[in-house]
């Protein structure tokens, strides 16, 4: 199995790729654009998103994204919506046409107080990629934006910030996106990482 992990150059990639290297028979290709066809593509996170999608479009890496499966992390969840609101003029990829806004604002200011730490995450749909995995459990997160839940029929699991709900995973067709990091979530989050490769 031929995997591309996309490095945006401000992402730290060592724990995905760490990750990675403990399951056997595939084989880690970092923007490698020279292949023409890869089984996986991750995306992984930390970030800004004018940086990720300045570097996806000067790379046309857009051209890989049909039939094969797309892992999202964190940044890369943000940049398959339509826009962020970390900064409007940026171009995303719109799989996803929904905006990803700041979570920690209220009413009145915009307080960026990011989410960071283990939080529930509440699967309330299921596909096979939740195979071994209970309904509910801890993910580490560091994010300031998410897509909010609107009850959405990608929405397949949701957490809670500032007394918001946000989507911590959406699913449509071959992308799976996820808001936490499960390359450093233990061993839940592993076995996300694997179910994701087995699909």
């Amino acid at each position: 199995m031929n995997v591309l992990l996309i490095n945006y150059g401000t992402s730290n990639i060592n724990s995905i790729y760490n990750s990675l290297k403990k399951i056997k028979k595939i084989k880690i290709f970092i923007n490698n654009f020279k292949n023409k066809k890869y089984d996986k593509i991750i995306f992984p996170g930390q970030g800004h998103i004018k940086n990720s999608s300045d570097f996806i479009f000067k790379n046309n890496i857009n051209k890989y994204l049909n039939n094969t499966h797309i892992l999202g992390i964190c940044i890369g969840y943000h940049i398959f919506f339509n826009k962020s609101e970390e900064n409007y003029s940026s171009k995303c990829l719109n799989i996803f046409n929904e905006n990803i806004n700041l979570l920690s604002n209220n009413c009145c200011t915009n307080n960026f107080i990011p989410n960071i730490g283990w939080k529930i995450v509440e699967i309330i749909k299921y596909h096979k990629i939740f195979k071994n995995i209970p309904k509910m459990f801890t993910q580490y997160f560091m994010h300031s934006y998410s897509s909010i839940f609107k009850n959405n029929t990608y929405s397949y699991a949701i957490s809670k910030f500032n007394n918001k709900i946000f989507n911590s995973i959406v699913i449509k067709n071959n992308y799976f996106l996820f808001q936490f990091h499960p390359e450093k979530s233990g061993n839940i989050g592993y076995n996300i990482i694997k179910n994701f490769l087995q699909l």
